[in-house]
């Protein structure tokens, strides 16, 4: 994913198409609302406010898809505080055949809770280095397990944005299992339970090394 700022109120989100099958995103889903999408809207928004000092600050979003440059989809997100703000972006708008309108809103508390997300590690150095950065970060459920040599951090995020920090650090330590459900019950089958509660903040306080 990369992020362009083009005013003080506008940003260029591209996704190329390795991500945006990844992300199982496509031009069609995006004005869907979809899990997947909501994901990736925090992630740029996350990214933005990091890498061009961006931040919504509480405004609705305008969301217009636009041709990539290359492969892969191209987004412009514009804030919008009023409806003169919002009819000027849709005036301003250079590919109408392609017009969305979004606002950008939270997922429900339930449909968070019941949404698991489990990453395997290689090694206990790796698990220990992800819960560093993670820490003051994440908020929500966390819990390590051990399989076959391997280590699995099993998380509940208590709202999207946790989860958007999450998958931006653990992405560079571990691999996100693509099937959730199935995996976290054969960890509690054949697994073993090495930090059953509040694992990121348990090794960040007693394993970090930072």
């Amino acid at each position: 994913m990369r992020i362009e700022r083009i005013n003080e109120n506008k940003i260029k989100v591209l996704i190329d198409d390795a991500e945006a099958k990844e992300r199982n995103i496509t031009v069609k889903n995006i004005s869907e609302n979809t899990p997947e999408v909501q994901q990736m809207f925090w992630q740029a928004i996350r990214l933005a406010k990091e890498s061009v000092d961006f931040s919504i600050d509480g405004a609705k979003l305008f969301v217009e898809t636009i041709p990539a440059c290359e492969s892969g989809i191209g987004m412009l997100i514009t804030k919008v505080s009023n409806e003169s703000e919002l009819e000027e972006a849709v005036n301003n708008c250079s590919y109408k055949g392609r017009l969305r309108r979004s606002e950008l809103k939270p997922m429900k508390r339930e449909e968070t809770i019941q949404r698991k997300y489990i990453y395997c590690f290689e090694t206990f150095d790796s698990v220990c280095a992800a819960a560093g950065e993670l820490k003051d970060r994440y908020k929500g459920v966390s819990v390590l397990y051990k399989l076959n040599e391997k280590f699995y951090m099993y998380l509940i995020p208590a709202e999207p944005i946790s989860q958007c920090e999450a998958e931006i650090v653990l992405s560079e330590f571990a691999v996100r299992q693509a099937n959730g459900q199935y995996m976290h019950g054969r960890l509690n089958e054949y697994g073993t339970v090495m930090i059953e509660n509040n694992a990121i903040e348990v090794l960040s306080e007693y394993f970090c090394k930072c």
